[in-house]
């Protein structure tokens, strides 16, 4: 520990002469050097009193230990090797030939003594948000009224006790208590208490304890043991030990005994819990204890789990046909304990109920409207704890024939290209469900099929089961857009001032309408019948001269035929004709006059007869006597 050096002040006392109505008095003239002593038990002390007076008869020191006495001397010093006297209180006395005969002056001295120890006293468990006290001590220290107690958390002070009015020169014993209450946040912080000693001026001298730890806890609440009173056997169920707001909770212990059979595997380090799966392979009770602890802290929690057998329930029932009856069975076999309570509920409302594992019956009527309802069996056991219910569901199979739901028209226009599927959507019922065809011709029909104009007729919709069938016969028009067929000519001659005809024919379904778009005139006459529209002109004129189109059209489409009228005057055609025969007469002359010529200037063609060949196979040649070749004319 580390000892400060004495701080030791000089002061000197000086009595001054008083004058009082012209008479002069002396006065007491001590100096004691140092005038105030620092000193530690049992260490060496040296003091100096002294005067200025002449009439010194003697100087010396009052002490409880080494007094001094000097004879005729101005100076007296108190010298002690070892001070280990508490209550030493040494005075400085002179003594004078005049008055005052005496003077004394008592030295200020303060003997002190490092605490023995000093020692933080803490609760063993410190609770979390509950006050406790850390109790400072400090043993065997002097002057009390120098010393001051502190409590540190860190750096950071929490408390100062001091003890100024305690007078006694002695060693005292001193105890503290600081009130402390703790939190979670105050875990590992570390708490100190420091003594000082401030005898003087500057730095007290300090003496500290080790360290306190500060490890709160907070265990105040009780286990918890989530686990159902009753455990179906061989069914694994599961058990939770639980502890909440521990703290620290890595440091709880949590144990978990299932018939004697320990189980410590922690589910997750910050929640203090432990959870275990099992299973009771008979209906014995078993005992199941929960032990938590914290520290040399301990607590627990215990429950008895009683077996119980409820098996799925059995619920019967077959096909019935519509209007005929049948019977649902519920039951339950090998219960524990045998009080097992059968119902039979249908769409949820009990239609039958049995007690002690007796099966319940329901007798029915078989109706179609019963056909997909819900019929439940359900087994209930009253146990200690909460019932316990198991159940199985089915729905009534009514076997009846099958009907078409689905409104279908007398008759159904359609269009090329599309299909009946596209146009029926056929809803028939049934059970079991019915397959369902079309049929045409009596042939089947496949509804995807692209329809054609050629496919219009009577269909018939057949749906059928093992207990009946339904048809549903609609008639259907396959239309198409007009196309035409008539006019042909894409250009009419007429001559002006006659009169021409002619038609527009398209085919179509249904049967197309007609209109014209032609030049505007008087004697145009437009009729339209048994699906033939007409165009007449009377006495053609060079107003009716351009296009007439025919717009045939349905509510599938449109067409478009055009014809183009060419009117012409009667005297073109005659000029037209004395052209064309001087056309033709002027050749015809040509070969005429050629022929003539000809004939004049023919030469005979002959053959040769009777007449051999030369000898070498040549023929004779011209130039030969003429009697010589007999001619045949050709």
């Amino acid at each position: 520990m580390e000892v400060r050096p004495l701080h030791i002040l000089s002061v000197s006392l000086l009595l001054v002469s008083i004058t009082t109505s012209g008479a002069a008095f002396a006065v007491c003239d001590v100096n004691i050097d140092p005038s105030r002593v620092v000193v530690r038990f049992g260490d060496p002390v040296t003091v100096n009193c002294s005067t200025t007076r002449e009439d010194v008869l003697g100087a010396g020191w009052e002490a409880s230990v080494s007094p001094v006495n000097e004879q005729k001397s101005k100076i007296a010093v108190w010298n002690v090797s070892s001070l280990t006297v508490w209550d030493a209180e040494p005075k400085c006395f002179i003594n004078y030939n005049n008055e005052p005969r005496q003077c004394a002056e008592k030295l200020d001295l303060v003997i002190y003594k490092y605490p023995e120890s000093v020692s933080l006293i803490a609760p063993e468990f410190m609770k979390i948000g509950v006050e406790s006290n850390i109790t400072c001590q400090v043993l065997d220290v002097a002057p009390a009224r120098y010393v001051s107690v502190k409590l540190y958390k860190g750096d950071e002070q929490l408390g100062n006790r001091s003890f100024t009015h305690n007078s006694t020169r002695f060693p005292v014993n001193e105890s503290i208590p600081f009130p402390v209450t703790p939190t979670r946040a105050d875990n590992g912080a570390e708490y100190t208490c420091v003594a000082e000693l401030q005898l003087g001026p500057g730095e007290p001298i300090k003496n500290s304890s080790l360290p306190f730890r500060m490890l709160p806890i907070d265990f105040e609440e009780q286990p918890i043991l989530t686990v159902s009173e009753n455990v179906e056997v061989n069914q694994p169920s599961t058990v939770r030990c639980e502890l909440k707001n521990a703290f620290p909770p890595e440091e709880v212990q949590v144990e978990l005994l299932i018939n004697n059979e320990i189980h410590t595997n922690r589910s997750n380090m910050d929640n203090v819990y432990v959870e275990k799966s099992f299973t009771l392979d008979s209906v014995e009770p078993a005992a199941i204890t929960c032990n938590v602890s914290l520290r040399s802290l301990s607590k627990s929690a215990s429950r008895n789990v009683q077996g119980y057998v409820l098996p799925e329930p059995t619920l019967h029932t077959e096909a019935v046909l519509v209007n005929h009856t049948g019977i649902v069975t519920c039951s339950v076999d090998g219960s524990f304990p045998a009080t097992a309570t059968q119902r039979l509920l249908l769409n949820g409302l009990i239609v039958n109920k049995t007690h002690n594992s007796t099966p319940a019956q329901y007798e029915f009527k078989a109706e179609k409207e019963l056909n997909g309802k819900m019929i439940t069996c359900e087994t209930e056991l009253k146990l200690a704890a909460t019932p316990v219910k198991k159940n199985q569901s089915t729905t009534f199979n009514i076997l009846y024939p099958p009907t078409i739901k689905t409104h279908f028209p007398a008759s159904k226009d359609l269009k090329e290209g599309e299909t009946l599927s596209s146009h029926f959507d056929c809803e028939a019922e049934g059970n079991p469900p019915p397959k369902t065809v079309w049929l045409k011709d009596s042939k089947e029909f496949d509804s995807s099929k692209i329809l054609t104009r050629t496919d219009g007729g009577v269909y018939q919709l057949k749906t059928m089961n093992n207990y009946g069938s339904a048809v549903a016969t609609v008639t259907v028009t396959v239309g198409y857009e007009p196309s035409a067929i008539n006019p042909a000519e894409e250009s009419v001659p007429v001559l002006k001032g006659d009169s021409v005809v002619f038609n527009c024919t398209a085919d179509g379904i249904p049967a197309p309408t007609y209109t014209w778009k032609h030049p505007e005139a008087d004697n145009v006459k437009i009729t339209t019948k048994d699906s033939v529209s007409t165009v007449t002109i009377t006495g053609a004129s060079s107003s009716n001269r351009g296009v007439y189109e025919c717009h045939a059209r349905n509510i599938h489409g449109n067409f478009t035929r055009k014809v183009t009228v060419e009117v012409t005057d009667y005297l073109i055609p005659i000029i037209a004709g004395v052209v064309v025969l001087i056309v033709l007469v002027i050749p015809i002359l040509i070969m005429v006059l050629y022929y003539v010529y000809y004939k004049q200037h023919k030469t005979g063609e002959y053959n040769l007869k009777g007449k051999p060949s030369s000898a070498n196979g040549s023929v004779a040649h011209n130039g030969k006597a003429a009697d010589e070749i007999p001619l045949t004319q050709v």
